[in-house]
């Protein structure tokens, strides 16, 4: 019987009552006639109805496991019909009825065999990319209308908040649909995982860039002074950084009423990246795990984004056992950054609510409109 792999409580693999008889990840049921995960079902599936065939470049006995599977295809394909996955299941299961042609069967998402040009590279190349627009472009997500609850006095700096927000907000559709295989989704899922993460991409990148500003006794002691044996708080920094050129002062935040999160962000987020010296491949990896994310209700192409979301993990765990070959719980360190990340999200979802600093049209409509313009 095959043994439970043992994760940390928030990472995303804990929960799994059976291992992936390919590569050893976490099962999501039995698949072909194995227990696999939706990578490897995914991969045999394609092969399969493609009728692809490979060549190894070494002597056809490569480790497949969950760090190494996407290395080499051919060796992971025999080791799919070792284990028991059978052909002729896949060839059923699409004789026993098509889809309607208005929905994208998960075999014509990727228009070659693999995700595997989903890499480091691709993503910050995405990022750097949306990073470059300049101007005035912006989605008119946020703003102080005469229905809002911002006081009189601090409508002005909420107002220039808000516009910082929906430049940024610009900047992540078009970070989005660069990323790799991200246009290839249906329209709907887009606006889906738009609206489900945005939020959480933009803390993660005020987050980032306010790790300067943090004092370096702060960041080591985690906010508090120990030099005398007990826990004294050290003066809290007093600057957030939406982007690397506009900073948000923390009496700023004290007006708004959002001194809390901006704490938060600090010491929960800035703090801990700062201490594990998260590098700019790390980070954008944790973004595109937070864009690709299969659990939001009402996808359509589940399947699709949940092999995209494993070629990310695949990319940020052979990142880790590269640069820190000696730190084995890196990769589990970093994903235990995103349910304080999620957390922090939902609270400044609930102050925009509050504050009706939201404007009149729906946040999906306005991405919808953003994606159907010519990509810049």
């Amino acid at each position: 019987q095959q043994q439970q792999q043992q994760y940390p409580p928030n990472h995303p693999l804990s929960g799994s009552k059976h291992l992936c008889s390919i590569c050893g990840d976490r099962a999501s049921g039995k698949h072909y006639g194995v227990y696999s995960c939706e990578g490897c079902k995914g991969f045999f599936k394609r092969t399969v109805r493609k009728d692809l065939t490979y060549a190894c470049r070494e002597d056809r006995n490569c480790i497949i496991d969950k760090r190494q599977r996407n290395r080499c295809q051919y060796c992971r394909y025999q080791k799919c019909l070792a284990c028991g996955m059978k052909r002729e299941a896949v060839q059923e299961e699409r004789q026993r009825g098509t889809r309607s042609q208005n929905v994208r069967s998960s075999d014509d998402f990727n228009p070659s065999s693999s995700v595997r040009d989903l890499n480091i590279e691709r993503i910050i190349e995405a990022e750097q990319k949306s990073e470059q627009l300049s101007g005035d472009n912006a989605i008119p997500f946020l703003r102080v209308g005469p229905n809002s609850m911002v006081q009189p006095d601090y409508k002005g700096a909420v107002s220039h908040l808000c516009q910082m927000v929906n430049k940024q907000l610009y900047q992540m559709v078009e970070y989005a649909r660069k990323m790799p295989h991200f246009a290839e989704l249906q329209r709907d899922d887009q606006v889906l995982l738009l609206k489900a993460g945005w939020n959480e991409l933009l803390i993660a990148n005020v987050a980032w860039c306010s790790i300067d500003s943090l004092d370096a006794d702060f960041a080591t002691s985690g906010g508090h002074d120990t030099s005398f044996g007990r826990r004294s708080p050290i003066r809290l920094p007093q600057q957030l950084f939406l982007n690397h050129n506009f900073s948000y002062h923390r009496n700023s935040a004290i007006k708004a009423g959002v001194a809390t999160i901006f704490d938060r962000i600090l010491s929960e987020l800035s703090v801990k990246m700062k201490r594990l010296n998260i590098d700019r491949s790390e980070l954008s990896c944790l973004k595109a795990i937070i864009l690709f994310n299969p659990d939001i209700r009402g996808l359509k192409g589940r399947n699709d984004v949940e092999v995209c979301r494993e070629q990310v993990y695949a990319c940020l765990d052979e990142h880790c056992r590269t640069e820190h070959p000696g730190d084995d719980s890196r990769f589990a360190q970093l994903l235990l950054r995103l349910p304080a990340l999620r957390s922090i999200s939902l609270k400044c979802l609930d102050h925009l609510f509050f504050f009706r600093i939201m404007g009149d049209k729906p946040l999906d409509q306005l991405f919808y409109e953003q994606l159907d313009t010519q990509m810049c």
